[in-house]
């Protein structure tokens, strides 16, 4: 009787783990078929999920950094991607809409599916060039859309069409970013990759105390330093540039995060010479000097729901930002026409530049001729704005163009920086 009825608690005890193992219906770790999207210069996030019941690995075409990694002050990013099969992220959607209420107000309650750690992997060439550790994360926000043109293109045009994505937030407790093992390297120079209108490209020299990187950014602003001003000007740019492996550039922006907010930590100073170029000729250069970063985020450029159906595709790139202790411009092409002309020529030194290159309306151009005391430049710059010309005292007018082999313009550009004091 005793081992009848030791057989029956065994089966029955088999039974139960059955039972309880098809009711979970999960594995302990899930990864989907990725969709093949246009990612530019081949670069990719990999995500991995890590909840309390197992593990999800997904790649989000889309992914941004909705707070930034300096300041230190909250961390929050955001993924989109096609609505597809995620168990584990979906069940923590789930009960993030089904506990709102009592996590409103930011209170502690706990659920299974609350809290839960990100590791975000920055994939170049099938090579990890960057990976963040966000922990403590939970559900912000959640929505899933469809992604159109906002007009008939999307119903009409075979080459986009519509998108139905999930759209997450996320708030996390913290964020580690993984700095390279080795970033000891002297004189590294990332190349050219990109097409530039007139072959004008951006390139930034940071000079680290362990080494040297020469990296070229497709967007370059400078967000202050020339200005007219009595007080002291910090100069300041922005740089962005899609995602690659820069070690030494990487572990200052991992040190930068590391100080935020710290009164006995210093921040890493650098220099950063950037040189605008056509080809082998330096057009105009900047030399920052004792800079640190400011600001720092990572972003994805994308255009509604045309990566997704093929038509277009995105772009994951570094946002990064540039306080710097002082500026000194570098006009070498005016220093080299001053020396080649006589000192009693001076005043008739010549530049023109004219682009025929340039589609303008009705074949109508916009020449200005700029007289300086020490000569006259002819240049031709695509955009002309006018001041409002009855409600100033002054009239004024605004110049944009492509950068070029202005000289003597630049150098009456660099005479403001005699105007106020740099700190």
């Amino acid at each position: 009787m005793i081992i009848k009825n030791s057989k029956m608690t065994l089966v029955l005890g088999v039974f139960t783990v059955f039972v309880i193992s098809s009711l979970a219906g999960l594995p302990n770790s899930f990864a989907e078929d990725d969709e093949k999207y246009n990612m530019a210069e081949n670069v990719y996030a990999n995500f991995t999920f890590n909840f309390r019941d197992g593990v999800e690995t997904h790649q989000f075409p889309v992914f941004k950094m909705t707070s930034d990694f300096i300041s230190n002050d909250g961390t929050t990013f955001e993924i989109e991607g096609i609505v597809g099969k995620s168990p584990y992220l979906h069940k923590a959607l789930d009960e993030a809409y089904k506990y709102r209420t009592m996590t409103s107000s930011g209170s502690s309650f706990e659920f299974n599916y609350r809290f839960f750690d990100v590791d975000v992997d920055l994939i170049r060439d099938d090579k990890t060039v960057r990976t963040l550790h966000y922990y403590n994360c939970e559900i912000l926000d959640y929505e899933a859309v469809t992604l159109n043109s906002n007009d008939y293109e999307s119903y009409t045009s075979p080459k986009t069409g519509f998108a139905v994505v999930d759209k997450i937030e996320f708030r996390c407790g913290g964020l580690n970013g993984e700095s390279p093992e080795n970033a000891t390297f002297q004189n590294i120079d990332y190349g050219t990759t990109y097409s530039f209108a007139e072959n004008v490209r951006t390139f930034i020299i940071f000079e680290f105390n362990n080494g040297v990187e020469k990296i070229e950014f497709t967007n370059f602003e400078l967000i202050s330093g020339f200005e007219e001003s009595d007080n002291s000007v910090t100069p300041s740019f922005s740089v962005e540039g899609v995602v690659d492996y820069y070690p030494l550039l990487y572990n200052a922006i991992d040190n930068a995060r590391k100080v935020s907010g710290l009164s006995t930590s210093f921040n890493t100073d650098f220099e950063a010479l950037v040189e605008f170029s056509n080809g082998e000729k330096t057009l105009r250069s900047l030399d920052f000097r004792d800079c640190r970063v400011s600001g720092a985020k990572i972003n994805t450029e994308t255009d509604k729901e045309e990566g997704f159906t093929g038509k277009s595709g995105f772009a994951i790139v570094n946002e990064i930002d540039f306080d710097c202790a002082g500026l000194k411009p570098v006009n070498k092409n005016y220093e080299q026409i001053f020396s080649d002309t006589p000192r009693d020529r001076i005043s008739l030194m010549e530049n023109e530049q004219s682009n025929e290159n340039l589609q303008m309306a009705n074949g109508l151009r916009v020449m200005t001729t700029l007289t300086f005391n020490n000569g006259v430049e002819k240049l031709e710059f695509p955009i002309f704005k006018q001041g409002d010309v009855l409600s100033k005292a002054n009239p004024t007018f605004e110049l944009e163009g492509i950068v070029g082999d202005y000289p003597l313009l630049y150098k009456r550009v660099d005479d403001n920086l005699k105007l106020q004091s740099i700190s």
